[in-house]
């Protein structure tokens, strides 16, 4: 859907819901009423304002059958009016969420799925199996005050709904801004959300009140995604389609890692959030060269990305540590060694810094920013060409200077395998964007080895982190200890110069 389109409705259908969701601080639900009507006022003198208090409750099957179809129901009372709704599959953009809609008035609170359209279910959908076996989960009980703000050919409707969410016998507080677009223009969506971020602290919501409502009443969790996969992307996709997923899918991996890590500070969720992060920059790198008006968007990823500098030694520490590695049973024999290691796990993390930055109106301000990029998602001429060809041409030049540079010399020393990760690393996530464009036996017999290679050279990081312990104290000088180090660097050297050797002979997929 373009800026400024609206999709034809369909049969109980309000439109294609387009809406900038942010998250407050309950505890500036006063102040935030104040900069709502404030900005209403510039808008339009008289504000067209409207305060409702709305009942919602959700229903679900017992094995979560809507759930699985990325699908939310509820039933809303305002004053004496009920309406049935049911939002369908969508997808969140940085705080924007685009999803279809369709609502229905109905007279009781018992949901009844036969109201709707039937065409507006999946083919696969099992309507009445899902009917007889609905329940009620949870509830959102909140006051709604409602602004109307004239834009471009529509308007924008401006909402703040302030109450909680109740399920089980447990309550969430809930304070949001909604901002949806009515036939206006994206860009005054935009401006919006940037004031909203100033003046109240305001952030991106990528997790719906549904969402939300799922995990209070347990009956979803919010674990991190701790590995990328192959982006969705086709051979029938243009060049643009196929970067903008790419972006999409980074930008959906780093926001979920987030919202993991606001709900449960954790190293899996920061892990997970520099992975999206990384993903994102990648492709945005690669729209940038194509034309595309979004080069400073990299620079401000990167001042992110220093963020989680920390991970590197973190990793380091925990390839000595773990109890499933490959180190612990002869480091657990010097006692002390091993708990001065653990010691300095726990020293190094900074989750602390990466939720101050999370915080920030800068971080903020960003995440608008892509989120605006994939909403209006420019083209140039480049980006209509197909996917396929143009992936092939990328991936073989990029591998033509990775081999280089692992041919370059014989025998690698340690120094240049850890110079050389970062243009490793950078080629195998060009791999995981347009991966899924060739034959995928043949593409996963080609990484195998390189994505081996690339956790052997990171392991060198934590035998250089073991040599740098045990140098530095005479506690730990230990001669056998010395020894066990050194065998240990020489062993890895040597696996590394096999896999590299051997991840050398495959053909590249994208040429078979």
């Amino acid at each position: 859907m373009s800026a400024n389109e609206t999709c034809t409705e369909t049969p109980n259908a309000t439109a294609q819901e387009l809406e900038l969701k942010l998250v407050i601080d309950p505890a500036q639900r006063d102040n935030a009423l104040t900069v709502c009507r404030d900005i209403a006022t510039k808008f339009q003198k008289q504000a067209d304002y409207q305060k409702l208090s709305l009942e919602n409750a959700y229903y679900d099957t017992s094995d979560l059958r809507l759930r699985q179809f990325d699908m939310g129901l509820r039933i809303r009372r305002s004053a004496d009016q009920l309406e049935q709704t049911i939002k369908l599959a969508g997808r969140v953009l940085g705080g924007m969420h685009e999803r279809p809609e369709y609502n229905v008035p109905t007279v009781e609170m018992a949901p009844d799925l036969t109201l709707f359209d039937a065409d507006i279910w999946p083919d696969d959908f099992p309507v009445y199996d899902v009917q007889r076996d609905l329940q009620q989960l949870f509830v959102t009980d909140f006051t709604r005050h409602r602004f109307l703000l004239p834009s471009g050919d529509g308007y924008i409707e401006c909402v703040l709904d302030l109450g909680q969410i109740e399920a089980n016998g447990e309550t969430e507080p809930l304070a949001e801004i909604e901002l949806e677009l009515q036939g206006g223009e994206i860009t005054d969506v935009y401006k919006l959300g940037q004031q909203l971020v100033q003046q109240l602290n305001a952030r991106m919501g990528s997790l719906s009140k549904a969402a939300r409502g799922y995990l209070l009443a347990g009956r979803s969790v919010l674990e991190p995604f701790v590995q990328t996969h192959f982006v969705n992307i086709r051979p029938e996709h243009s060049l643009g389609e196929a970067l903008y997923r790419s972006v999409e899918y980074g930008l959906k991996h780093w926001q979920h890692n987030e919202s993991c890590l606001e709900r449960h500070a954790n190293v899996r969720a920061a892990q997970g959030m520099a992975d999206g992060i990384y993903l994102c920059r990648t492709v945005i790198e690669l729209l940038a060269k194509l034309g595309v008006d979004c080069e400073p968007l990299v620079a401000r990823i990167n001042e992110v990305m220093n963020y989680f500098s920390w991970l590197k030694r973190f990793e380091g520490l925990a390839e000595l540590t773990a109890q499933d590695g490959a180190y612990h049973r002869a480091l657990e024999r010097y006692n002390s060694l091993y708990e001065t290691l653990q010691d300095s796990q726990q020293q190094v993390v900074q989750l602390t810094q990466v939720i101050e930055q999370v915080r920030s109106h800068d971080y903020q301000l960003l995440l608008l920013d892509i989120s605006r990029l994939l909403i209006e998602r420019q083209q140039t001429a480049a980006m209509e060409q197909p996917a396929e060809p143009w992936a092939s041409s990328l991936l073989r030049e990029d591998w033509q200077e990775v081999q280089s540079a692992f041919e370059e010399v014989e025998d690698m020393s340690e120094e240049r395998y850890l110079k050389l990760l970062p243009k490793l690393q950078h080629s195998l996530m060009l791999g995981t964007c347009f991966g899924q464009l060739f034959e995928g036996v043949i593409r996963d017999s080609f990484r195998a080895p390189w994505q081996d290679l690339a956790r052997g050279i990171r392991e060198i990081t934590a035998l250089h982190i073991l040599h740098e312990t045990v140098k530095n104290s005479e506690q730990f000088n230990d001669e056998r200890l010395i020894q066990w180090q050194q065998v240990q660097r020489e062993s890895l050297l040597k696996a590394l110069e096999y896999s590299r050797k051997a991840a050398l002979k495959r053909e590249p997929y994208w040429q078979q």
